[in-house]
C-alpha cells in the first residue's frame, strides 16, 4: 500500500513538472527571438530579424 501512495504521490508531482516545462518552454519561445543573443560568453545583435544568423554587435 506504501507503494501505491508512493507511486500515486510522484506520478502527481511529475504532472506539475511537464506542466510548467511546458509552459516555461512556451513563454521562453514566445518572448524569444531578436535582441542580444549569448553565445559562449560573446554577445550578438541579430541584424536581421527574419534570418538565422547572427552578426557581432558593432560598437
Amino acid at each position: 500500500m506504501d507503494m501505491y501512495i508512493l507511486a500515486k504521490r510522484f506520478s502527481i508531482i511529475t504532472l506539475f513538472a511537464a506542466i510548467f516545462a511546458i509552459t516555461f518552454s512556451a513563454v521562453v519561445v514566445h518572448n524569444g527571438g531578436g535582441g542580444t543573443q549569448s553565445h559562449f560568453g560573446a554577445s550578438y545583435t541579430c541584424l536581421e530579424r527574419n534570418g538565422t544568423f547572427c552578426a557581432p554587435s558593432v560598437q
